[in-house]
């Protein structure tokens, strides 16, 4: 039998991700209040969790969504929820608002922080479904994409999710994966590697899995099976660079690093409008 070598299965579809993308319009603002904000961070303010951002505009819409690239409001701008906001809007609570239901604003965050640690999963284990040589998985992958759309089904099954028992097998299923593809992916903390120069190299099967990469340098790298799983990778500059073949990039992490119009990412990730 001859053996698939490369990373993908072709051709991928185009909208796979598309019910973990943020769709701002159809949420309540609920990031800019459920969460802390730090102004370190990049965000507008300093602020405790469950307090409206400044600019949060009383129909749940931010004010300045338009100028925060211009004033440089990074935390925002990075910022990915999976698409955990519109499910608790829109589906899970039936478009209540946070504002107009002031008793139901402390368990709709929890749900939402919920909702966005299993949009995370999914995130991942769709991932893991474009991939070739992991067809002996996908039953395993399949059934907890399928508890995890149940758990959407309303606020009862949501509540009734067993969360850490979907996040433990989603865990044995991205270490099988990565094994497999070479990464050797480790839970041992790795030593900070801010502002690090990796421009011009080729990077094979490296395990940068949960690493502090801020600032560092991977300009006209070449990156093959590299595991980015959890990696910080704020202002990490990819110009040139080709992550083609990178394993658990996410959207959020893309938005934080750098990049131009010759840098090559996988089929499922989109290059952010400042990549010129």
């Amino acid at each position: 039998m001859k053996v698939k070598t490369g990373l993908y299965k072709h051709p991928i579809d185009s909208h796979l991700m598309k019910p973990l993308t943020i769709d701002c319009h159809n949420c309540s603002g609920i990031c800019c209040v459920a969460l802390y904000f730090s102004k370190i961070d990049g965000f507008p303010q300093d602020k405790k969790a469950g307090v409206p951002c400044i600019h949060l505009c009383p129909n749940g819409l931010c004010a300045i969504h338009s100028d925060l690239a211009k004033r440089n409001l990074t935390g925002c701008t990075h910022y990915d929820c999976f698409g955990a906001g519109q499910i608790i809007t829109q589906s899970l609570y039936a478009g209540t608002l946070w504002w107009e239901h002031p008793g139901l604003k402390e368990q709709l965050f929890s749900d939402f922080m919920k909702v966005f640690q299993l949009q995370q999963m999914r995130w991942y284990l769709l991932q893991c479904t474009c991939l070739n040589q992991v067809e002996d998985l996908l039953p395993d992958i399949v059934q907890i994409l399928s508890e995890i759309e149940s758990a959407y089904m309303d606020l009862d099954h949501l509540k009734h999710c067993s969360q850490a028992n979907l996040h433990e097998r989603t865990n044995i299923i991205l270490k099988e994966v990565s094994r497999r593809f070479g990464s050797q992916w480790s839970d041992r903390p790795k030593k900070p590697m801010f502002s690090k120069k990796f421009d011009h190299r080729l990077f094979d099967k490296t395990d940068f899995s949960m690493a502090l990469l801020i600032g560092s340098d991977f300009r006209k790298s070449q990156l093959i099976r590299v595991n980015f799983l959890g990696a910080d990778l704020r202002q990490v500059n990819f110009s040139g660079a080709d992550l083609y073949e990178c394993l658990f990039l996410t959207q959020g992490q893309i938005n934080a690093a750098i990049g131009d119009a010759q840098t090559r990412l996988p089929p499922y990730l989109k290059k952010p409008a400042s990549w010129k």
